[in-house]
């Protein structure tokens, strides 16, 4: 009998996946083994998601900017093949002194840079081959690479270029076992939406990775989020998070909105759509007489009414109390600010 090597039927196929370990959601459509982008425009905080989304995973957390890690605690890979390495490393010195007050230390061995021997372009097979290396004997479960500009010759519009660039990744990904995280600094949007359109090359990233995430900075300053393609989980491409990146070079989210209603915007002020409808509800609660109001009826409001959703409500909440319109006399109470 002919041996079967590139075929099984699928009572086969079944039984064998069922004895592997199950390849899990590592974060939003990021799945375990599979190979994606995280674009956008410069200046947008691309480099910064990943690094804090890396160092995340390393020290533990549960989550990062409102969804669940599930894989907290691995070993994670970062290649940063544009910057000098004491410039990163400055940054990255702030970024894990913000998690260390809570994680401790011990995590940042399990959080992997690259130093001034690797190669800054990758130019050949033997350059693939080499990073491949690097992987493979680092073994971490998830690689950054920043960025695809540094991984490819020629034009990425160029379909020949595209398909020998995502052939490349799928090859880095099937050879090192590990999730493959690229960077791709993408021209400038002008006010576009962020789509499978407005990545270079898109027709064959569009078919050849897993995921697409995307951060945008618009005209008027504001950055957002935005979860573009998926191909293990549906994406929710309506909602757009809108972020702001503090001194010590953290993402922070600040609420949800949608892209058009953002990118519409006219005069750069930012949507307080979600604060002045929590604050409304405070007035009309205040003035019959609830004048202290808890968080469960606040919640039964805006989350269970699906006006907003949880983190959402209580991100504008932080919000209004920092600009001292409303004040949280007590765990689990709000009222007004007199």
């Amino acid at each position: 009998m002919i041996k079967k090597q590139y075929t099984n039927n699928l009572r086969e196929m079944i039984s064998r996946v069922q004895q592997e370990p199950k390849l899990e959601m590592i974060y939003s459509g990021i799945k375990e083994k599979s190979i994606g982008v995280v674009f956008g425009p410069s200046k947008a905080g691309k480099t910064m998601f990943c690094e804090n989304l890396g160092m995340s995973i390393a020290a533990g957390v549960n989550e990062y900017l409102w969804k669940p890690i599930k894989m907290a605690g691995r070993k994670v890979l970062f290649v940063s093949l544009e910057e000098y390495y004491a410039n990163r490393t400055e940054r990255n010195e702030k970024q894990a002194m913000k998690l260390s007050e809570q994680y401790g230390t011990d995590w940042l061995d399990n959080y992997i840079v690259v130093n001034e021997n690797i190669d800054r372009y990758l130019n050949d097979a033997n350059d693939w081959n080499r990073l491949a290396e690097i992987i493979i004997e680092q073994s971490p479960d998830i690689a950054f690479v920043d960025s695809l500009t540094h991984m490819y010759s020629g034009s990425i519009e160029d379909s020949k270029v595209a398909i020998e660039l995502t052939k490349n990744l799928r090859y880095l990904g099937d050879a090192t076992g590990a999730t493959i995280v690229a960077i791709h600094h993408t021209h400038k949007m002008y006010g576009q939406p962020l789509s499978i359109d407005t990545i270079a090359g898109s027709r064959v990233l569009a078919q050849e990775l897993d995921f697409m995430i995307g951060l945008n900075r618009t005209s008027s300053g504001s950055k957002y989020i935005k979860d573009v393609a998926f191909r293990y989980i549906p994406s929710n491409d309506e909602t757009v998070y809108t972020y702001e990146i503090d001194n010590d070079c953290w993402l922070n989210l600040t609420g949800e909105t949608t892209e058009a209603k953002l990118l519409a915007a006219p005069d750069g002020r930012k949507d307080n759509t979600n604060m002045n409808l929590i604050l409304d509800f405070f007035q009309r609660e205040n003035e019959s007489g609830n004048t202290i109001i808890p968080t469960n009826v606040i919640e039964a409001k805006f989350v269970d009414t699906k006006e907003m959703s949880k983190p959402a409500l209580h991100s504008n909440l932080r919000k209004l109390i920092s600009d001292n319109i409303i004040i949280k006399p007590s765990h689990g109470e709000y009222r007004l600010a007199a």
